[in-house]
């Protein structure tokens, strides 16, 4: 009798500890259940689009009657046949326009004027949040205060040079003018990054570099400058992905005159898509600028310094 006592006993302490395998059990479910509506999100509104569309890029389908599959054809007639496309290498050489005039001069003037902050200037939090405020602001509203600003008429713009220029309405000036929109709108953005890289250098080197005779340029060039490099390197990256991916202000500002000097890959996707009906070039077209972005993207990961040194 006292021996089947005693094996209940260590049979009813098992019985009474909670199982670690079924509680860690609970816990994944838990997990799973709480990232449910995003993982439904994703598969819905991007993994199934995303799929949907790498289908679609090698049938021809004008939406109105069923897609026939041409293969690799959309992709080798958009970059070989420039009569059928006469779009596509010039709208590639628009945005890389866009780029080389938006993306350089932004990050100088970034560098610029976050160095001038970090020199301990008085109201340093107001322009912090002046410079940040067009990030934040809808690109529709942005877009409506420029081509205000920009009216040849009466734009605020055109009344301070004493001229009348169309600028936006001019092959010569609407791409560059588009390209200083999108350096003001960036440029709170690109200063917030690099002002928190200047502020984590230790003071040390600069009071060094003091005692050693150094004046405010050279502690820059020699301090400030390689140290935030990997930051620099960092915006140069995102800017470049961001500015391949131009379309809102050209589509509201110009509609990607005058005479095609505004109309941006993106753009050109779109008219594709949307105007001409043509859903198979479309998304090919989507996917070669998918391969651009992932081939930049592997260059920021390959030559971007992983840490301050």
């Amino acid at each position: 009798m006292s021996s089947s006592d005693d094996n209940e006993r260590p049979r009813a302490r098992r019985a009474a500890q909670p199982r670690r395998g079924s509680y860690k059990a609970t816990q994944n479910r838990m997990g799973y259940l709480f990232i449910l509506p995003f993982l439904i999100y994703f598969a819905v509104f991007l993994l199934a689009p995303m799929i949907m569309s790498f289908v679609i890029s090698f049938m021809e389908w004008d939406l109105r009657s069923a897609p026939t599959f041409v293969g690799l054809d959309n992709y080798a007639n958009l970059m070989f046949d420039p009569i059928r496309y006469p779009e596509f290498w010039p709208s590639l050489g628009v945005t890389l326009q866009y780029i080389l005039l938006s993306v350089p001069v932004g990050i100088i003037i970034a560098v610029v004027i976050s160095a001038m902050l970090n020199s301990n200037v008085k109201g340093e939090s107001f322009f912090k949040t002046a410079y940040f405020i067009p990030n934040v602001t809808a690109i529709v509203a942005v877009a409506a205060m420029w081509i205000f600003m920009l009216d040849p008429q009466f734009g605020l713009i055109n009344e301070v040079l004493g001229t009348n220029i169309s600028f936006l309405g001019m092959p010569q000036t609407a791409l560059a003018t588009l390209a200083v929109m999108a350096i003001w709108t960036a440029l709170g953005y690109n200063i917030l990054i690099l002002l928190s890289a200047m502020k984590s250098i230790d003071e040390s080197l600069y009071d060094a570099a003091k005692i050693d005779g150094a004046n405010a340029v050279q502690r820059f060039t020699a301090i400030t400058l390689p140290s935030i490099q990997p930051i620099i390197f960092f915006i140069v990256i995102t800017g470049v992905i961001g500015a391949f991916q131009a379309f809102d202000q050209m589509y509201l500002m110009t509609g990607g005159g005058p005479d095609g000097a505004t109309l941006t890959y993106l753009l050109s996707l779109y008219n594709h898509a949307f105007r001409y009906f043509e859903m198979g070039t479309a998304s090919a077209m989507s996917y070669l600028l998918l391969l651009v972005i992932l081939f930049v993207t592997w260059i920021g990961f390959r030559f971007i310094p992983q840490k301050l040194d």
